[in-house]
């Protein structure tokens, strides 16, 4: 919305056109990152792919480590199980961390849809 209302002075270089695709899904597709240029502008599809097919396969401990704000691990208890209630959450959480943690200088939106959870 703030690209239709309050930045007129921005039609010159700024579009309001959406980038928009098609992909045909493949029945082994496991995910769907959609996500904006702060996380794109500093990890590559391939490792954000890697990264959010590990926490959703495995929701290893080692991605909720890397998601701790001091970074010291942290144990699999009920607080993270209500932090993040699905692998899928913890992803999202993994991305926007890791583009923080790699200093993006844009505004990062992340979600990660699982496509494989029945």
């Amino acid at each position: 919305m703030s690209r239709a209302i309050g930045d007129r002075y921005l039609k010159p270089v700024v579009s309001a056109e959406p980038e928009i695709s098609f992909t045909e899904r493949d029945p082994e597709d496991e995910c769907l990152i959609i996500a904006s240029d702060g996380l794109w502008d500093v990890i590559s599809s391939e490792l954000a792919c890697e990264m959010a097919r590990e926490c959703l396969r495995e929701g290893h401990s080692e991605a909720l480590a890397a998601i701790d704000l001091n970074g010291s691990p942290q144990m699999e208890d009920e607080g993270i199980g209500a932090m993040y209630p699905t692998k899928g959450l913890m992803a999202t959480a993994l991305l926007t961390r890791l583009a923080l943690g790699r200093q993006s200088s844009d505004n990062i939106s992340v979600i990660v849809v699982d496509l494989k959870r029945s």
